[in-house]
């Protein structure tokens, strides 16, 4: 992973963070069609005053590789989400982390993980992080994440993994026979402690996820201004 900032100290901390998520299973539960929204310290700190990418999904739980997709919009989340597997639609970027076994990944993968002994996320797996854009043309374009990304990934990770756990089960809500379970409405801010490599005069920071995105969000604001 060759990108301007990003030094071993970085990325043993991300590895770390993967892992961390992985053990907790979300997707025993979780499905491509739950959608969350994530907000990550405060719009300023961030390229463009604005969350990178404020809303996830899981992907895998119902079949193929385990990883989170996120996305630029809920919208763009939406349109993009299939019956069992992410459809191809113009102008839609997203920032991918799969899951993958080592014995598949790319050469470069399997030295640097290797080289800097990164930290598994169990069963042989191990995380890999890239940006996908898809081209108006259905075509698929690949980057490497920027020093930026990877940091806002590194939030949203360490947060997940303490919120989704949180989550109850609807029971009035989706019928029995319906594919995909319902959650309450969920709305949780975690304190996340940055690594000294991703550090900005601060030690922490707080990320709120709610679920479904925004909804929860605009029923607190709702609540306080009625106190």
């Amino acid at each position: 992973m060759k990108i301007d900032g990003v030094g071993p100290p970085f990325i043993k901390s991300l590895y770390k963070a993967a892992a961390s998520l992985y053990r907790t299973d979300p997707w025993r539960r979780l499905r491509p069609g739950h959608l969350f929204g994530v907000k990550v310290g405060k719009d300023r700190e961030w390229y463009g005053r604005r969350q990178p990418f404020p809303c996830i999904q899981f992907i895998g739980g119902d079949g193929g590789d385990l990883g989170i997709h996120m996305f630029r919009s809920p919208e763009d989340a939406r349109k993009s989400t299939g019956g069992r597997e992410t459809i191809r639609v113009g102008n839609v970027e997203l920032f991918r982390v799969t899951y993958e076994v080592e014995s598949l990944m790319f050469a470069s993968n399997k030295r640097m993980i290797k080289c800097l002994g990164l930290e598994s996320s169990g069963e042989d797996r191990f995380p890999v992080f890239d940006v996908v854009r898809c081209r108006p043309s259905g075509e698929l374009e690949f980057r490497n994440p920027t020093f930026e990304e990877l940091r806002f990934c590194y939030g949203v990770l360490m947060a997940a993994a303490l919120v989704h756990p949180l989550l109850e089960g609807d029971g009035g809500g989706a019928p029995i026979y319906a594919r995909l379970a319902a959650f309450q409405p969920l709305i949780e801010t975690v304190d996340v402690q940055w690594p000294a490599e991703f550090s900005k005069g601060t030690d922490l920071v707080s990320v709120t996820i709610s679920h479904p995105p925004n909804h929860g969000y605009q029923e607190k604001i709702t609540e306080h201004s009625q106190g």
